[in-house]
């Protein structure tokens, strides 16, 4: 395994457990602030099983008032397994933020990735928020979507085909669907599940807060209902160890 990093993000090798490797981002400076520009690169070799957190939740803050962008870049070789789970991020009044996540998927391979937004500290109104999010797996799109969120969005947006007033979102994609492994449960009233033409299935949950808000998404995970290795109220089968993890900071 190789890790680089350098402040705010600082990649550290969590000691678990199982066959397969799991790394936590910590913090290491204040952020991400308004004009912060942040980017994080992780590959998966062949056969390899990483599992990638972050220690707490982030707040992004007005700073200069230009927008501060994360850029995730995640290629998995064939046969190979990855759980990128950070923490929710709370975008506060008056900031600009911007997310961008692209996963380049082998053969065989197995993902489960969420991001948690929160709309707003306690009380406050929220910042601008766009997230997008572009999947492909064996050459093929498997997933693209972008969501805009805050005064900068179109308006609607906190509509019924919106957050519905909901200042929490939270989004999963797991590949493949696998009902064996993560029972399949219908979409209701603040969770959407949607089967994906590639074979992978995508959820959203729109809740009041982040702990209602996980505990939706975990109900659709089918937490202790499968025999394999948990991973964040989700399974995947262990195999081999990753390769590499970057994140930097420019």
């Amino acid at each position: 395994m190789v890790l680089q990093g350098r402040a705010p993000l600082l990649p550290r090798v969590a000691a678990v457990p199982g066959s397969g490797a799991e790394v936590v981002f910590v913090g290491g400076a204040a952020g991400p602030l308004g004009g912060d520009e942040l980017a994080v690169r992780i590959e998966v070799g062949a056969g390899a099983r990483l599992t990638v957190r972050t220690a707490a939740a982030s707040v992004v803050l007005p700073g200069t008032g230009a927008a501060a962008r994360q850029r995730v870049e995640i290629d998995v070789e064939d046969g190979g397994e990855l759980a990128w789970l950070p923490e929710p991020v709370v975008v506060a009044a008056g900031a600009r933020y911007e997310s961008a996540v692209r996963v380049t998927l082998g053969r065989a391979t197995r993902l489960l990735m969420r991001e948690t937004l929160v709309l707003g500290r306690a009380f406050e109104p929220c910042g601008d928020a766009l997230s997008r999010w572009d999947v492909s797996a064996e050459g093929r799109v498997l997933l693209r979507q972008q969501a805009a969120y805050g005064p900068a969005a179109k308006p609607g947006w906190r509509g019924p085909a919106g957050t519905c007033g909901g200042t929490v979102v939270g989004t999963e994609l797991r590949y493949p669907d696998v009902p064996d492994l993560a029972p399949r449960l219908p979409s209701v009233p603040g969770r959407a599940v949607c089967a994906l033409a590639g074979g992978g299935r995508l959820t959203t949950v729109v809740a009041g807060d982040a702990l209602r808000a996980e505990q939706l998404m975990a109900e659709e995970a089918g937490v202790g209902e499968a025999e394999p290795t948990a991973v964040a109220g989700a399974t995947i089968p262990p195999v081999g160890s990753s390769r590499s993890l970057a994140a930097t900071s420019p």
